[in-house]
């Protein structure tokens, strides 16, 4: 089988080949399943920045909605004061006469 030199070098050549066939399958596959975790990375963050943006739409028409209601609202609140700081002096006043 291993007659000369040639011989040895032939047959340690495949194995080097084997060797670094081996590897080099062994890297794609290490590879593909890094891309397969940064793909399940990506799409946990992408999910993750849809349910913070639909949560940021919701809560700006909730506000645009208040905003809406604010201007009467605070009106009314101001007349609501003045009627009641009118009481609070008649009373006063009655209670001086």
């Amino acid at each position: 089988m291993l007659q000369t030199s040639q011989d040895f070098l032939n047959l340690s050549i495949a194995f080097i080949v084997i060797f670094i066939g081996l590897a080099i399958g062994w890297g794609c596959i290490y590879i593909a399943l890094i891309l397969r975790d940064i793909k399940k990375m990506t799409v946990s963050a992408r999910k993750k920045l849809d349910l913070i943006d639909q949560i940021l739409e919701i809560v700006k028409k909730k506000v645009e909605t208040t905003a809406s209601y604010l201007p009467p609202l605070i009106e009314g609140m101001s007349k609501l004061a003045v009627h009641f700081k009118e009481k609070k002096n008649e009373k006063k006043a009655k209670r001086k006469k």
